[in-house]
């Protein structure tokens, strides 16, 4: 009986990678929904509550401040406590926060539940891709992580287009919030994948980084700046200019959709050059697409609103782009033995525009209107175009061969943590 039994064991085919890792995917997806629910409907239902501009950027900024948070502590969580009870944690808090949200609509409640908020969904995001990278073969892992990707993204923007379903002065949004932390961890908690070992300590050092890559450390800053502002702030536009809270959603899900479409051929293209000129140019687009918006006011918000709604899924796709591909230019750059620390400060000072920005925008929106957020993009973009300008001129390309391949990234996520010795290889 037990050879019979040992020898049906031994002919059961292994199930493909992406059977494996289908529990963190699909739990992973489940916190975007819930994340892009509420990008989109905390600014909405702030305003409406009449907080005010300046103190409803102070609760998006706070969001964004978790995730810096998140960025920061969930290394040491997984090396203490392991990958799956750092998740389950993580994801319990989440729901807890969801839940205390409903309790009351004011300031310093959401204001410090948002923090939690940002760190918990920051940290899990960051615990699976870590997971991931640790446990998938060489030849599947870019494919594996194309697929969590893509989920993550289609994710956000699924969870823009809950607005349109929910209603904003109630709490369905906020129980269905919690519903999907507590739902993510089914799959994940299911899941036969293997744990990776607990993770090694990071260093984090942007001086050492700029000598390596200058474009790639600003670029991460700014390009952390640029997505979450407008991930947070983009939703304060759309009331100021009088959209109704479904229209707002879209425009929210048009900018994952120019994400998945604009970044695919922009990093073939930087394959094939140099990499720098492809952000000098999105740089650019973005800039451009600023000025358009800005200049086309009412008449967007209006009858012009589909052309709005192309114009912000470009400069989603666009902006976006500026962290990938100045990731990979890094990594063009980068030893080996050091690609573990620039990861690590790479994702601190996405992190760290990701809080600044809405902050700045917030003010500039504030203090000039509409105008005065677009200018704000229009300074970020221009500066850093300006910045990779100036680099061109002072280093070549680097050799064909050192060039790593490029790989997408989803809107308004972190960027991937190097924390174990099992990450992806340095080509």
């Amino acid at each position: 009986m037990t050879k019979t039994h040992d020898v049906t064991e031994a002919k059961r085919p292994w199930p493909s990678p992406y059977v494996q890792v289908g529990g963190l995917v699909a739990g992973m997806a489940l916190i975007a929904l819930g994340n892009g629910l509420m990008a989109t409907y905390v600014p909405v239902r702030l305003d409406q509550a009449g907080l005010g501009q300046r103190n409803v950027g102070l609760v998006v900024t706070a969001y964004a401040a978790g995730m810096l948070l998140g960025c920061l502590l969930s290394g040491h969580m997984v090396r203490r406590s392991g990958h799956v009870r750092a998740f389950t944690s993580l994801a319990a808090i989440g729901t807890i926060s969801a839940l205390l949200l409903a309790l009351d609509v004011g300031l310093y409640s959401w204001g410090g539940l948002r923090v939690l908020g940002g760190f918990c969904t920051t940290g899990m995001f960051m615990v699976a891709q870590s997971w991931l990278n640790a446990v998938t073969i060489s030849n599947w892992r870019g494919r594996v992580m194309a697929l969590f990707y893509i989920s993550y993204t289609l994710g956000l923007a699924g969870g823009a287009l809950l607005m349109r379903a929910v209603d904003i002065e109630g709490t369905a949004a906020l129980m269905l919030l919690a519903g999907l932390y507590a739902a993510a961890v089914i799959p994940v908690g299911l899941t036969r994948l293997q744990q990776p070992a607990p993770p090694e300590r990071i260093a984090v050092r942007p001086i050492a980084v700029y000598r390596i890559s200058p474009v790639g450390l600003i670029g991460a800053f700014v390009s952390g700046g640029l997505g979450m502002t407008m991930m947070g702030v983009g939703p304060m536009y759309g009331t100021e200019v009088g959209l109704e809270p479904g229209d707002i959603a879209l425009l929210i899900a048009a900018l994952q959709g120019g994400n998945m479409v604009i970044q695919w051929p922009l990093g073939w293209l930087s394959d094939s050059m140099d990499r720098r000129k492809v952000i000098l140019g999105a740089g650019l687009g973005v800039s451009a697409v600023s000025i358009v918006i800005a200049g086309g006011g009412a008449a967007l918000s209006g009858d012009g609103f589909w052309a709005l709604l192309v114009l912000f899924a470009i400069w989603g796709g666009l902006a976006e782009s500026l962290y990938t591909i100045s990731t990979a230019h890094t990594n063009d750059h980068t030893d080996p033995a050091d690609h573990v620390m620039v990861s690590s400060t790479i994702l601190i000072m996405w992190a760290s525009g990701a809080t600044i920005g809405p902050a700045v925008a917030t003010a500039a929106l504030e203090f000039a209107g509409t105008s005065g957020l677009w200018a704000f993009f229009l300074a970020e973009a221009s500066f850093f175009a300006a910045f990779v300008l100036w680099r061109l001129a002072q280093r070549g390309r680097p050799d064909a061969e050192s060039q790593e391949s490029f790989q997408s990234w989803p809107a308004s996520a972190p960027p991937i943590p190097e924390w174990n010795p099992n990450a992806p290889e340095t080509k």
